[in-house]
């Protein structure tokens, strides 16, 4: 499972939607995820903030991120998403 901090939910929060659409991490390309705009799959790790979906984790992303962390971060280009790999030491199969 893959964790995501309340700053990269705020950031999710206010993004306008297509109808019928819902957000995912997912694979744009191989060896590549993105956040990209798609339909909900019955795998999918859900994100919700407050009973809203905020974010559908695709379950093969989920599975391959085990234990890593989606956050928000402040770049010169902008705000950003980041996802920070397991704490070394820890055990992301609990």
């Amino acid at each position: 499972m893959i964790t995501v901090t309340e700053e990269a939910k705020e950031l999710f929060q206010n993004v306008e939607r297509p109808e019928g659409a819902v957000l995912r991490l997912d694979l744009v390309k191989e060896n590549e995820v993105g956040i990209v705009f798609g339909e909900p799959q019955s795998d999918d790790q859900v994100v919700e903030h407050e009973g809203e979906e905020l974010l559908h984790i695709s379950g093969l992303v989920s599975q391959a991120l085990d234990g890593s962390t989606l956050d928000r971060v402040e770049t010169p280009e902008g705000t950003g998403i980041t996802i920070r790999p397991p704490e070394p030491g820890t055990d992301s199969s609990q």
